[in-house]
């Protein structure tokens, strides 16, 4: 389980996350959706113990994240896959070398081993083969669900995705979702995904958090955001008095 409680962050006098509170129960998938810069990619980082929080606690598990040194954060960063915005891939490193990086860095399997998770990965996101092309030769489609397959490497218990199909056109938006869906389901992984596209989230999240401005303004299912009295939330979800 991941669990929120009271979270601040703050740059300068601006409140970036304003007593941010909710809660993941393990297996679920969560749709963490809000307009630009309203704390989601915080959110997910604070997770990880990438940034300090100011005020509240972050629990991963058993692990309050928030009270940990940087050596035993590193065991439980070891349980997450985490899909980054920007790809974060290693220029100089080749696709195969890429996705394998996690686990050369755990080091408890051999060379053989991790690169036969590599093909594994690389077949089941449908790119079988290129683990000797560079992300410089890839296109924007193909660099996510490279990271994609890095994320999973590992099998981690813990999915955390920030905003996995940006710029992506609809027919490879709809593939990064199913893909997600997918290899959530082949683990019972808990997932967090930050992104804009709630139609595409409505068929794979239990449950939805919107942030508005740092806070949270709505938490539950999609149905209920649809009819909700708060019309941000409402033309979030559905589009209404959007023109």
């Amino acid at each position: 389980m991941i669990r929120l409680e009271s979270v601040n962050r703050r740059f300068g006098a601006h409140p970036a996350l304003d007593d941010v509170s909710f809660e993941v129960q393990t297996g679920q998938t969560l749709g963490l959706v809000g307009a630009g810069g309203s704390g989601k990619s915080l959110i997910l980082k604070a997770i990880c113990g990438l940034i300090p929080v100011d005020g509240g606690r972050v629990t991963v598990g058993e692990h309050e994240v928030t009270a940990l040194s940087e050596t035993a954060l590193m065991a439980v960063r070891s349980r997450i896959g985490m899909v980054f915005q920007n790809y974060a891939l290693f220029d100089f490193m080749n696709v195969g070398a890429n996705i394998g990086f996690p686990l050369t860095q755990l080091g408890t399997l051999s060379p053989d081993e991790v690169a036969a998770r590599v093909v594994l990965r690389l077949s089941q996101v449908g790119l079988p083969g290129i683990e000797d092309r560079l992300p410089g030769e890839l296109s924007g489609g193909m660099k996510k669900r490279v990271c994609l397959a890095r994320a999973m490497i590992h099998d981690p218990a813990i999915m955390l995705c920030d905003d996995p199909t940006a710029g992506l056109d609809p027919v490879t938006t709809n593939r990064i979702f199913a893909l997600l869906k997918a290899l959530q389901t082949e683990n019972a992984a808990t997932a967090i995904i930050v992104s804009h596209e709630v139609d595409y989230l409505r068929p794979i999240c239990d449950q939805f958090v919107m942030l508005d401005q740092g806070k949270v303004v709505f938490q539950g299912a999609a149905a209920l955001a649809d009819v909700s009295d708060n019309p941000i939330v409402r033309a979030f979800f559905t589009g209404e008095g959007i023109s």
